[in-house]
């Protein structure tokens, strides 16, 4: 689905208001290495994906999540964005992408197209070690003084915590993100869909 011109704009006039930053989620998500126009700089081979299958603390049962609703849509693509397992993912990204069923088309393209090619970093070793996976915990919060939603728009706000379980018993500190979204739909007969997502 690819969201009409003023759909886009205001989606756009929103973020450059509220904050500016990644628009893919974790900090966990390694950052993108320099371009192959650099005169000296080698250009890392992409990371394979993981092996597939179902993390350990499991994933919203996307055919159950009412689509006329923008803050279950929401939720559940929060909810999977963020669930991982170091069993069986070898990044971030697979975690992404198993949230695709949630995201407009355009995210979702955004999404399948992106490959790291720069190691998740030392956190993720660290959950690596302890074969640990995450339990996520998404709870919208509201704010004042927020753009008001349309009737194919939709601004939210989401307080996200996520934490590490090892399978040997260890179990990490919560990580907390702030994240708003936007969430679109072509018309009100469709489901909504998440398009956007930028951390506070």
């Amino acid at each position: 689905m690819t969201p009409p011109p003023l759909k886009r704009a205001a989606a756009a006039v929103l973020l450059a208001a509220l904050v500016s930053g990644c628009s893919l989620g974790s900090p966990l998500r390694p950052r993108p290495t320099p371009s192959s126009s650099t005169a000296t700089a080698p250009v890392a081979a992409p990371l394979p994906p993981g092996r597939g299958g179902t993390p350990a603390a499991g994933l919203p049962d996307f055919g159950k999540v009412d689509g006329g609703d923008p803050a279950a849509v929401a939720k559940a693509a929060l909810t999977a964005m963020w669930t991982v397992d170091t069993d069986i993912d070898a990044s971030p990204m697979d975690a992404e992408r198993r949230a695709v069923p949630m995201f407009t088309a355009r995210r979702a393209e955004g999404a399948a197209s992106m490959t790291p090619r720069a190691q998740p970093g030392n956190t993720w070793v660290t959950w690596a070690s302890h074969h640990a996976f995450t339990t996520v915990q998404a709870q919208q919060s509201h704010e004042d003084g927020g753009p008001a939603d349309g009737p194919t728009t939709a601004f939210q706000r989401w307080v996200v915590t996520v934490t590490p379980k090892g399978r040997d018993g260890w179990t990490g500190p919560p990580e907390i993100h702030i994240a708003l979204v936007v969430l679109l739909r072509d018309d009100t007969a469709q489901p909504w869909r998440l398009d956007t997502l930028t951390l506070r």
